[in-house]
């Protein structure tokens, strides 16, 4: 045999060294894998969810009934505001509001009092600018169906209990159906996005708030209340169901006392006509204002003014300025209301 044929034709030998060289690389390889994996599966499943989902806030009680801080009328233990503005249904347009309250020439710090009238987020572009401004403003609020459906769905998302009335006018509560499709629903995508100081302002408002004397006609005053869609004309306002009172738009006959959200529904009549019907009746006594009927635009009567004059729909966006005002003889105040609207 030749001296340069080898031995193991061309297979070059293994030594020792190289083997275990080898087990090395596949130990390293192994741990390098495993700590990949570990890394990705939190940075997937706990950091980035925890950074990109807001913190979820617990949802407290809804308070059905409030009062307005402050009297255009001076009464005993109550601050003095010049100014009441109630604002319709606003649906996240956040430049008609800017523009809106640039035209009452809104200022707090001159004795004015902003209270948004409930839907004020939901359907238009920058529901999360409107409520930055709410909170960062300390603006008064009532509570819209669209505000209460964001709050069922928020609920849903962070699996909290389903939001709930204070006080309760029966033992039940209003029930929340999972809706197909799920995360398409424009209502469900803005709860995800809610921090929780946005929760917090919305489950802060009221369903029903009571603003003292507001003006009748004439020299005439009498009490007024806010609420977003009406009033059952038949109940006090602690009897007052909530649900109905963030959905009713009609009352089906024949005593008008079942509500319904179908203005259209048959032998039914719009709520607010009953209730200026009504007038004199033991509870039918308020003035009420709302939101909540776009269809139906600025609706202006004795006893309820209408205030959702459609703004989503390319309406206008509406306020009721309510001022005040001391009579000749200097030691009374009268009142006055107005209509300030801009385009959308």
């Amino acid at each position: 045999m030749d001296e340069t044929t080898p031995l193991f034709g061309d297979v070059p030998p293994v030594y020792a060294d190289d083997a275990q060289l080898s087990k090395r690389t596949k130990a390293l390889l192994y741990s390098v894998t495993t700590f990949v994996a570990i890394a990705s599966l939190y940075l997937f499943v706990i950091f980035l969810p925890g950074y990109y989902i807001p913190q979820a806030e617990k949802l407290k009680e809804i308070t059905r009934i409030t009062e307005l801080g402050a009297s255009l009328i001076p009464v005993p233990h109550k601050g003095e505001i010049e100014r009441l503005i109630m604002v319709g249904d606003i649906h996240g347009h956040y430049t008609e509001f800017e523009e809106l309250l640039n035209k009452v020439e809104y200022n707090a710090e001159k004795g004015d009092h902003l209270l948004v009238l409930g839907d004020f987020i939901t359907k238009g572009p920058d529901s999360l600018k409107v409520l930055d401004y709410l909170i960062d403003h300390d603006v008064d609020c009532i509570m819209g169906n669209h505000e209460f459906y964001v709050l069922q769905f928020y609920a849903t998302f962070h699996r909290l209990d389903q939001p709930t009335f204070y006080y309760n006018f029966s033992d039940s509560q209003p029930q929340f159906q999972l809706k197909k499709n799920i995360q398409n629903d424009p209502e469900f995508r803005l709860a995800r996005r809610l921090q929780p100081a946005h929760v917090r302002y919305i489950n802060n408002c009221s369903i029903i708030k009571k603003l003292g004397h507001v003006p009748l006609k004439g020299n005439k005053l009498a009490p007024g209340v806010a609420v977003h869609a009406g009033l059952r004309w038949d109940l006090s306002l602690a009897d007052q169901n909530p649900i109905d009172n963030i959905e009713m738009r009609a009352l089906m006959a024949p005593y008008y006392n079942v509500t319904t959200p179908d203005p259209d529904f048959p032998n039914s009549e719009k709520w607010h006509r009953v209730y200026n019907e009504q007038q004199g009746k033991p509870f039918a006594n308020f003035v009420v204002y709302y939101g909540h009927a776009a269809s139906q635009g600025l609706k202006l009567r004795k006893y309820t003014k209408g205030l959702d004059s459609a703004c989503d729909k390319g309406g206008k966006l509406s306020a009721m300025v309510i001022s005040r005002r001391k009579t000749r003889d200097n030691d009374e105040y009268e009142l006055m209301q107005e209509i300030v609207q801009v385009n959308c």
